[in-house]
């Protein structure tokens, strides 16, 4: 009887660790992608903020006010920032227009608003 109970606690202490590990190398492998979307979030809102006091923002301004921001997970070692910033900024101008967020003032010029919306568009 001692036996079983023996080998049921190591069975259950293998599966513990199995899980635990499964969940790690998880986390670890979508790591990169959770924290480039920490950073444009950031970014997103830093440009909104600076949107709430000035009418337009251009992507020269834009490049400016995300330079250096830096996201990094609780408990963890990796963190990252924006270093380049010109290839950031666009990539993020093209999701905070996608989402809604921001508009361009005109065609083909690199300045942009604060997107109006509507009480329809919720």
């Amino acid at each position: 009887m001692r036996i079983l109970i023996f080998i049921c606690g190591i069975l259950l202490f293998a599966i513990a660790t199995a899980i635990l590990m499964l969940w790690g190398m998880r986390r670890a492998y979508f790591q990169k992608e959770r924290l480039a979307g920490m950073l444009f979030s950031k970014a997103s809102e830093k440009v909104m903020h600076y949107l709430k006091s000035h009418d337009t923002v251009s992507e020269k301004e834009i490049r400016s006010l995300v330079e250096g921001i830096r996201a990094g997970e609780f408990m963890s070692r990796n963190s990252a920032v924006v270093t380049a910033d010109r290839a950031f900024t666009e990539k993020l101008v093209e999701l905070m227009t996608k989402d809604g967020l921001i508009e361009p003032v005109e065609q083909g010029k690199p300045v942009y608003k604060k997107k109006i919306k509507n009480r329809r568009d919720k």
